[in-house]
């Protein structure tokens, strides 16, 4: 007698499966903030658009946006080390348009009390940065023009890097803002990008209470 069974259902075979709402394995119901990425993630194929929220009450934590699985695993783990809580998880890699990576960030900033938003990825594959580059300036300007202060800490490489961080510095410059910019001699200095998200975040906290 079978005690259990698994099935994995081809993304590209979920209109034959209107029961399935999202091809997510995460023992539990899907909030509705993961329904309303997963419906752009849907209907748009080209990269990945993934969200996921890790805790209920995201006062406190830091908006998390990875590129690329191994990687962003390693900047989490390093976050958490720190002592730094992160709300969600997200990924956009696989060459999204830049529509697509906006949708994310915007989502990931729309979670109640977060603290900064932290960025670390390395697109290894073919995928230009510069999307991602166009997408931060737009989310963060409609964001986060009235958070003085805010952390920001972005670790973006790959294909277009020297442009996308162009892109980025010229379109955040008028934000009152906190923004540091990383690129490819960080990628594997998680340590230190946690301390610079710990210290940029102390003294977010430290200014929001004396206000």
């Amino acid at each position: 007698v079978a005690a259990d069974c698994r099935v994995t259902i081809d993304d590209n075979s979920l209109y034959r499966h209107p029961d399935i709402k999202a091809p997510r394995d995460i023992g539990r119901e899907f909030t509705d903030v993961e329904k309303r990425i997963w419906s752009f993630e849907e209907k748009d194929p080209r990269g990945t658009g993934y969200f996921i929220q890790l805790v209920q009450d995201t006062r406190g934590c830091i908006g998390f946006h990875g590129i690329g699985g191994g990687g962003a695993m390693l900047a989490a783990d390093a976050l958490i080390k720190k002592g730094i809580k992160i709300a969600n998880y997200a990924d956009t890699s696989g060459d999204p348009p830049a529509s697509k990576v906006y949708r994310v960030i915007k989502t990931i900033l729309t979670q109640p009390g977060i603290i900064g938003y932290v960025l670390m990825g390395a697109g290894l594959a073919s995928q230009e940065q510069w999307h991602h580059g166009h997408a931060i300036v737009k989310a963060l300007n409609e964001m986060l023009k009235d958070k003085p202060g805010f952390p920001v800490i972005i670790l973006i490489a790959g294909n277009k890097e020297v442009e996308t961080h162009e892109i980025i510095r010229r379109g955040l410059k008028s934000l009152p803002i906190r923004v540091e910019i990383y690129g490819r001699d960080y990628i594997y200095e998680t340590d230190f990008i946690a301390d610079r998200v710990k210290e940029l975040v102390n003294t977010y906290l430290k200014e929001v209470n004396h206000s």
